[in-house]
């Protein structure tokens, strides 16, 4: 896997160095391009950032999302004092949605994951390994958002996010033996969250640009006494056109989390694995991700791909090894 995205670098690059303003503008009117290669339509960005743009009034878009991410290895410590020790773990998301613009400018949203998580792990006992699994799957939180558009010029934009999660996902998955399964397993939060952000993008001459940040702030101690730690994202991307229809892109995503504030009295002791420590939750990552971006009257066709290009997680966890996120919108 990690060969097909090193694939899709090497074709960005191909497209950006391969792609100039005269062989844009043999798209003709149909491209809406002229000399400098400068189609007509509003900034993008890619299918990894979410909030990058509001629609017309009265105008509607339901999407689908697919992520997937492989986590391997362990980074920030040993785990061969741990009676339950992780090895690898793929999270996929299923995340539904859809967005209406009632006024101009201001754009609403609704959100709505499908997780699935499965985890290898090894029982050590009395010297003796035994493989074991873990998995969860179910609906997660809730996400209703808003992007507001506070200024904008013939190429640029600078858009004012703010949503609001609210606590639908189960953080009661439970093992065969009813005993609640790490954090990293559970589906929700179980917390209100507030999750404010700003996005800046623009578009000149067949080139796109564009940055965002924004924090997940939990509200709440949820009934199991735990509060999850605050998380922080800032990414900024670049696009090069192809044509009207279809684009490259390459972006640079950094997260940091924080460690989980209490703690769930029914998980396992933190002494049998770092999985269950709240204090063992806290990282920072920086991904570089690649992407193709297609768009046919009102569908939007895209995909991005990348690695970890910096990881420091505070305690024993499973490193992020490649992720993939695909999508599909409609807009009418």
């Amino acid at each position: 896997m990690r060969y097909w995205i090193v694939g899709l670098f090497i074709l960005f690059f191909a497209a950006v160095t391969g792609v100039s303003a005269e062989v844009c503008a043999t798209c003709g009117d149909d491209c809406g391009c002229a000399e400098v290669c400068e189609c007509n339509h509003e900034p993008r960005a890619p299918i990894g950032v979410m909030g990058d743009h509001v629609h017309h009034k009265g105008g509607w878009m339901v999407s689908y999302r697919y992520m997937f991410m492989k986590m391997e290895g362990i980074e920030g410590g040993d785990v061969s004092g741990y009676m339950m020790q992780p090895e690898s773990m793929d999270m996929q998301m299923h995340m539904f949605g859809a967005m209406y613009t009632p006024i101009n400018n201001l754009t609403i949203g609704i959100m709505l994951p499908y997780l699935v998580n499965d985890m290898d792990m090894n029982m050590v006992m009395m010297g003796m390994s035994t493989p074991m699994q873990m998995e969860s799957k179910g609906f997660g939180d809730l996400k209703v958002s808003s992007t507001y558009r506070l200024w904008s010029s013939s190429a640029q934009q600078l858009l004012l996010n703010l949503a609001v999660s609210f606590p639908t996902g189960s953080i009661d998955e439970e093992n065969a033996a009813g005993q609640h399964l790490p954090y990293p397993m559970q589906l929700g939060s179980g917390s209100y969250g507030l999750i404010p952000g700003i996005t800046y993008s623009g578009l000149a001459n067949g080139w796109g640009w564009g940055a965002q940040v924004n924090g997940t702030f939990y509200l709440n101690e949820n009934y199991n006494d735990y509060t999850l730690g605050n998380r922080y994202a800032l990414q900024a991307w670049g696009l090069r056109d192809l044509c009207k229809s279809s684009a490259v892109s390459l972006r640079l995503s950094g997260n940091r989390t924080e460690n989980i504030d209490g703690a769930d009295p029914d998980m396992p002791s933190p002494m049998m694995t770092p999985l269950a420590d709240p204090n063992l939750r806290a990282g920072t990552e920086v991904d570089l991700l690649a992407g193709i971006d297609y768009r046919r009257d009102v569908m939007r066709l895209a995909i991005e791909a990348g690695l970890p290009v910096y990881q420091e997680l505070d305690g024993p966890q499973l490193e992020t090894d490649w992720k993939v996120i695909a999508g599909l919108q409609l807009s009418f």
